[in-house]
């Protein structure tokens, strides 16, 4: 039976609009040091978050059907109200030596990148309602996380008294493409990126600013963009994705050009530190120096409600990941920026042969 059930489409609606605000599961993994008595009480404990937009329910451990040959990760397939879910061990995963199924497990059933999955977790511990601007972005974390934190959020001191605990909130899609085996080209990609053995380009008619905290993800994007011609600029949130826009117009102005010589489309994610995409595209349709570019909103976040309100802010809504839609909406997107230039330079030299005339 579920304990929580995720809320209702109006109260996802209120939160989610314009407030860079969000909800969270607060889950914790436990884990003890080798060679010490588990019938202790010193025991590491791992606060992890995960966007209350991508949970369905919360179930209580249950019976899973075994899968041959699958990831090591995935206990089995879970039926539930007719659907087959994958369920991942999410302890072990990320390194706990105590990842063994207990009968007091908490399942978090997922959906989100158009799948659904469940997460076994230890326990799911309450709701936590947080601005995104609280949210820090990943330090260099060397450890049990390997790589897998896209933001930080500081709680009130443990029971000790003598040290801040720390949320970390887990990049579940690098998590699941991982586990899909998804990752091999996107390594390859940023390998030769770094040894300067891929073409990026120049040509500004074709930049697309992508902005998104996951690198997992931000690597997909702009694999897909360069494959197919385009520039690519990168920033890692909402905020850092302002700045780069406000460079870039300061860069044309200085040229004498517009904004959209210099870049035509935005891709921004939805769940980012400090400025979440929703603040973002909020932000730059309100600011005349940025109105007049476009923006996909490219999100894993595939619910019902999270696409309406996408949709109502941005001028597209692309769930990931999925390359050739992503393609498709970028190329008309730009096509249709490229088409409106055109006839305003167009209109432009009609109205100066009147004049001459």
């Amino acid at each position: 039976m579920a304990i929580y059930i995720a809320k209702s489409k109006k109260e996802e609606r209120m939160l989610q609009i314009g407030s860079n605000k969000f909800e969270l599961v607060d889950f914790r993994l436990k884990d003890y040091p080798i060679g010490a008595d588990t019938s202790g009480s010193a025991q590491y404990e791992g606060i992890y978050g995960i966007n209350i937009a991508k949970v369905r329910e919360i179930n209580k451990i249950s019976q899973f059907t075994k899968m041959p040959n699958c990831h090591e990760c995935i206990e089995g397939l879970l039926e539930l109200r007719e659907e087959a879910i994958p369920i991942v061990n999410l302890a072990k995963y990320l390194g706990y030596a105590n990842h063994s199924l207990r009968p007091t497990d908490n399942i978090i059933i997922c959906e989100f990148n158009g799948l659904v999955t469940g997460f076994v977790v230890h326990q799911a511990m309450r709701i936590r309602r947080i601005s995104w601007e609280a949210i820090l972005p990943p330090t260099r974390l060397i450890g049990r996380e390997g790589g897998c934190v896209t933001g930080m959020h500081k709680l009130a001191k443990g029971q000790d008294n003598e040290r801040d605990l720390m949320l970390l909130i887990l990049d579940f899609e690098k998590i699941v493409a991982e586990i899909n085996g998804e990752t091999d080209a996107l390594n390859r990609f940023t390998e030769d990126k770094l040894n300067n053995r891929v073409s990026t380009g120049n040509d500004e008619t074709k930049t697309v600013l992508v902005v998104d905290d996951s690198m997992t993800a931000r690597t997909q994007v702009e694999l897909f963009l360069t494959q197919h011609g385009y520039r690519v600029i990168t920033a890692t949130d909402g905020e850092e994705g302002l700045f780069t826009l406000t460079a870039l117009y300061d860069q044309a102005q200085h040229e004498g050009k517009e904004i959209t010589d210099l870049v035509q489309v935005i891709v921004t994610d939805v769940e980012m530190p400090r400025m979440d995409g929703h603040a973002f595209t909020q932000t730059l349709k309100k600011d005349p120096r940025f109105n007049s570019l476009p923006i996909i909103m490219h999100t894993s976040l595939s619910g019902r409600a999270n696409q309406e309100t996408g949709k109502s802010l941005a001028d597209e809504y692309v769930v990931k990941f999925n390359g050739e839609a992503l393609i498709a909406t970028v190329n008309r997107i730009w096509k249709k920026l490229m088409d409106k230039k055109e006839n305003e330079r167009t209109e432009e030299l009609n109205e100066d042969e009147d004049m001459a005339s």
